[in-house]
């Protein structure tokens, strides 16, 4: 039950869904609204 292996791609595959990552190239014309959609960005309180 379970998983039984968690590997590189998964890992990065993982990060790239949670918005860890971005792939978006130098010039491509997402990646200036990923950013900015990145540093506005508020974490929830725990509280």
């Amino acid at each position: 039950r379970g998983w039984k292996f968690v590997g590189p791609t998964t890992a990065y595959a993982f990060m790239q869904a949670m918005g860890l990552i971005n792939d978006h190239t130098e010039g491509c014309i997402i990646r200036a609204e990923v950013e900015h959609a990145r540093m506005n960005f508020k974490r929830p309180c725990g509280d």
